[in-house]
């Protein structure tokens, strides 16, 4: 016979098998305390959400509010950057975004207040579109700012002038400088003033630091200045070189050196280095004294056509050579035959020693005390002197010696004519004259 279904399911412990249903769930009506165990899970489970939930809100809020701080700090940052920039442009807007950023952080330090509630949360994500928008559109100004004054590197410009001079190459430092600078500073006195620079601070040695580069646009164009700490042999000063932008190539426009106070010179070490030689009365020892000699003596001989041969080329444009024979054959006949130098006024070399004046007072048949001034010039030490500029004062003619030129042109068979009239002493020769 067919025993009847079991509706108990398997026994414990072991696994239902196929064709046995699975138990149903605890019925809460037949079970009381099955329900109750349903429910506390359920509990347990929401609270754990719930906590779980709040400690990643925590956590979110303090990561947003170091966040604010750290974006507060960069915009204070930026903002020192704008400042300390040198292009005005650039520098207004870098400290604008700056500001903007400090204040985007101090909003972000307080947003996790905000973002409490559904409006506030809305609240938060238009901020943060605005402030990727507005940030991305100030960075973009700004590097076209950045891009379009782009200072360029004065280093190396500054660097070769610096190398050329020391090693005494200014002539070619000149030449090579911009027109604006040749308008203004004469060759001969930037020459000298190069020279004696190079004296006093010895061989240069080094760019030590850029301070600053600045590069401004006026009516003559382009012109940058670059401030710079040189080391040289004797000391380290500070040098200031400015540069202009002609067509398309940066020439030097002007150079200042400031000294340090151990390396002031004194007005009596500057006349020292000027010297033409320790006794300018020295013929045998003074080279000026010499060379002014050998030309009186030629022009003595009549030999002027020599002396203008000899002399510089810019001393043969100034003066024709006609000219200058005919010039020096009537200071021949008035003067007479050149004697002797008598005295020495100045004796001057040019800081570089490439040009030198010799004014003196020389002796002559008809006259002593009569001031000439040569000025000389040399390429090198190793070459003589060559003549540049030639002077001879002719003494002023004595009372007498018009009287007699009255006397004699006047002259007739008839007799002798009247004795000239008395002469004011206002009008007698200077006393350096001498007799005639």
């Amino acid at each position: 016979m067919a025993s009847g279904s079991d509706d108990s399911g398997p026994p414990a412990g072991k696994p239902a098998e196929a064709g046995h249903p699975r138990a149903a769930p605890a019925d809460p009506e037949r079970d009381p305390g099955a329900s109750g165990k349903i429910a506390t899970a359920a509990a347990l489970g929401e609270d754990t959400r719930r906590r779980i939930s709040g400690v990643a809100k925590d956590a979110l809020d303090a990561g947003v509010s170091k966040l604010g701080s750290g974006i507060g700090s960069l915009g204070e940052g930026v903002s020192r950057l704008g400042e300390l920039s040198h292009i005005p442009v650039v520098g207004s807007g870098v400290v604008k975004l700056g500001e903007g950023i400090t204040h985007v952080g101090e909003s972000l330090h307080e947003l996790p207040k905000v973002a409490r509630t559904r409006r506030g949360r809305l609240l938060i994500r238009s901020v943060v579109v605005g402030f990727v928008l507005v940030s991305t559109w100030i960075l973009v100004i700004v590097g076209l700012q950045l891009h379009g004054n782009d200072t360029p590197d004065f280093r190396p410009n500054a660097e070769q002038v610096l190398i050329d001079l020391s090693r005494g190459a200014i002539d070619e430092v000149y030449e090579q400088a911009s027109p604006r600078f040749q308008e203004v500073v004469r060759k001969e006195h930037f020459i000298d003033e190069m020279s004696d620079l190079a004296q006093t601070v010895g061989k240069f040695r080094e760019i030590t630091a850029v301070n600053d580069t600045l590069v401004t646009t006026g009516p003559t164009g382009r012109v940058g200045r670059v401030s710079l700490s040189v080391a040289y042999a004797k000391a380290t000063c500070k040098v200031s070189v400015s540069l202009h932008d002609d067509q398309g190539h940066w020439k030097l426009l002007g150079i200042a050196i400031e000294l340090p106070p151990e390396l002031k010179i004194s007005q009596a070490q500057r006349e020292e280095r000027v010297k033409a030689c320790k006794d300018p009365m020295d013929i045998k020892h003074c080279d000026v004294h010499t060379a002014a000699d050998a030309i009186l003596r030629q022009l003595e001989a009549g030999r002027a056509d020599q002396v203008w041969d000899a002399a510089t080329a810019v001393f043969q444009q100034q003066e024709p050579r006609a000219k200058f024979i005919q010039l020096q054959l009537e200071h021949l006949a008035a003067l007479g035959g050149y004697r002797r130098i008598i005295a020495v006024t100045e004796a001057k070399l040019a800081i570089g020693g490439n040009s030198a004046t010799f004014d003196a007072l020389a002796e002559f048949e008809k006259a002593s005390g009569v001031r000439t001034v040569f000025a000389f010039h040399r390429r090198s030490k190793t070459e003589a002197w060559r003549l540049s500029s030639l002077k001879i004062v002719l003494p002023m003619p004595r009372a007498a010696d018009d009287g007699m030129r009255a006397d004699l042109g006047s002259g007739s068979a008839a007799g002798p004519a009247a004795p000239p009239p008395a002469v004011a002493p206002s009008h007698l020769a200077p006393r350096d004259a001498g007799p005639r």
